[in-house]
């Protein structure tokens, strides 16, 4: 028999992750709408150019 007959406390580390995971999908949120913002800018340039050049 084991001499543990604890368990183990349960680890308090739950909310931190839960923090940083929500910094990285705020990071990540903000990185896919510059992302977005900048196709829509080149596209729309591409469509001015390709209008302005007809």
């Amino acid at each position: 028999m084991s001499h543990r007959t604890h368990r183990p406390a349960p680890k308090r580390r739950r909310a931190h992750p839960r923090r940083v995971q929500g910094l990285g999908q705020a990071a990540l949120y903000a990185a896919s709408a510059t992302l977005a913002g900048g196709l829509v800018r080149e596209l729309l340039h591409l469509v001015h150019m390709s209008v302005f050049s007809c």
